[in-house]
């Protein structure tokens, strides 16, 4: 498995949490440390549970990161991966994706040249977390990508923005969170763009999120939408990293058989935790605080994602 990790970048701050370690709190890996220290027991590969049948023959698959995101938190979904027979290639964006979205969308370009050239493939199916989803939407639909990409999912991926980022973006600046605004140029030049039929697309969604709400924001018309946890069950943001369920739902996206092409057979049985699709389920789940589940956080934070954000109590971390 090959990482494509770029030079970090400065910013980000989050607000009223107590008991957070010493550090400067205006850089993206500050709470991306947070988060991983937070979910450390959880990202443990050790054995794994039987997988699908590897596939007929191994193929690249780009992992995206999102917005404070480190590639650590794939390594749950790269090991799976690899056992199921795919070749995982993650890539962490400069800045942790902290920057000007459009010019990441052009990054992502560069990268996917590279892997493509590297591993002799003429297309390369993706896998998006978060703010990694809409930019490689935008990738496809307006950068040419439609001709180099053969799968498009995404998960927990704000592709409508998320309300908060203005407000976060007068405390922080980070261009990132002005992109995630709703109705900015770079949202409007990725919702007006029609998504291509050559290539599926999925997003998985929880709505349960703790940061990414309203969790409508990850429906995308025309895309195959899934959403998890809208039958009551809480489903969290950080679950969809490490819960094998959850992981055979995008296996089954990324064997999905393409228009025009014989598939590669059935993919996984399982359907994930408390999963349905479309926009059917009720987002009642409450936002969660700074401490991850504990029942006391209290706050915004930014993180995640594009930027999580969140206020009040958490019922339970996932």
């Amino acid at each position: 498995m090959k990482r494509l990790v770029a030079v970090p970048l400065a910013a980000t701050l989050l607000a009223g949490c107590p008991e957070l370690p010493l550090g400067d709190w205006t850089d993206p890996y500050y709470w991306s440390n947070v988060f991983l220290d937070k979910y450390e027991r959880e990202l443990e590969v050790g054995a794994l549970e039987p997988g699908p049948a590897p596939l007929a023959e191994s193929r690249h698959v780009l992992l995206i990161t999102g917005v404070t995101i480190q590639a650590k938190w794939f390594d749950p979904i790269v090991a799976r991966l690899e056992r199921d027979g795919f070749i995982p290639v993650v890539w962490e964006p400069p800045a942790l994706l902290s920057g000007d979205l459009f010019e990441a969308s052009e990054q992502l370009g560069d990268v996917i040249d590279r892997v493509l050239a590297e591993s002799g493939q003429t297309k390369i199916d993706i896998l998006a977390e978060c703010t990694g989803g809409v930019i490689a939407r935008h990738y496809i639909q307006s950068l040419g990508g439609e001709a180099k990409v053969s799968r498009m999912v995404t998960f927990v991926s704000p592709q409508n923005g998320i309300p908060k980022a203005a407000w976060a973006h007068s405390l922080v600046g980070w261009p990132a969170l002005e992109d995630l605004t709703p109705g900015s140029a770079f949202l409007r030049a990725v919702n007006e763009a029609p998504l291509p039929d050559t290539v599926p697309f999925t997003s998985i969604y929880t709505c349960t999120d703790e940061y990414i709400q309203p969790y409508t924001t990850s429906i995308i018309p025309g895309a195959t939408n899934i959403g998890l946890g809208c039958d009551g069950e809480l489903v969290g943001h950080f679950q969809t990293f490490y819960d094998p369920e959850i992981y055979l739902i995008m296996y089954g996206a990324l064997t999905e058989e393409l228009p025009g092409e014989e598939g590669e057979g059935e993919a996984g049985t399982g359907t994930g935790t408390g999963a349905g699709s479309g926009e059917d389920g009720e987002g009642d789940a409450e936002t969660g605080g700074c401490n991850g589940g504990q029942g006391q956080g209290a706050g915004l934070a930014l993180l995640g994602l594009g930027i999580a954000f969140s206020l009040g109590r958490r019922r339970g971390r996932a």
